[in-house]
């Protein structure tokens, strides 16, 4: 018969044994999700495209995350339009990651009060709204769900927020979401 304080120790030992175990199944890089089962050529590559992953993938403060179809980091190259005009201020901005160039767009219809945080919703007018073009192709995502924040930089030096948002194709309904947009944007 084992003493009160040696059953003690026999509890914290076999916990932590436990979450051990607990902790090295969720955290298995080999475990079957949407992506890695495409990755590995079954069953489909489709899938994979069909929602966007949480890849951990970190991106300097200046830069873009890109993450579901794209896994990568872009950087903010210049402004082609930076308009902040209402009622629908405009701005297009050319983004470089290392494997693809985007052009992100950051649009308020109708509902522009100056520099803040809008929601990102499906996409009737009336609303903030995020696309973003993969510059080769064309292929063109809009947001379905998020937020961006509009800030003007001052002293004339343009404008600038965060962006969080999950975005959909133009092919199909906007409320699937392909790719997720995360970090700074600035357009001067």
């Amino acid at each position: 018969m084992l003493s009160r304080t040696s059953r003690g120790v026999l509890v914290v030992a076999v916990a932590i044994i436990a979450v051990a175990v607990a902790s090295l199944i969720y955290m298995n890089p080999h475990k079957s999700s949407p992506t890695s089962v495409a990755r590995n050529g079954s069953p489909s590559p489709t899938l994979a495209a069909a929602t966007a992953s949480p890849v951990d993938l970190t991106c300097p403060p200046t830069e873009l995350k890109l993450t579901g179809v794209f896994e990568e980091c872009a950087a903010i190259d210049k402004g082609q339009v930076c308009s902040p005009s209402p009622p629908n201020p405009l701005w297009v901005v050319l983004l470089h990651g290392p494997k693809h160039d985007f052009l992100l767009y950051v649009e308020v219809d109708g509902v522009y009060h100056g520099p803040g945080n809008y929601l990102l919703q499906p996409l009737p007018d009336g609303t903030a709204k995020v696309r973003i073009r993969e510059y080769i192709s064309g292929r063109l995502w809009e947001s379905s769900a998020g937020s961006v924040a509009i800030i003007d930089l001052g002293n004339g030096s343009g404008w600038g927020g965060w962006i969080y948002a999950g975005l959909g194709p133009t092919t199909n309904s906007p409320v699937q979401t392909e790719l997720n947009l995360a970090g700074w944007w600035a357009c001067s």
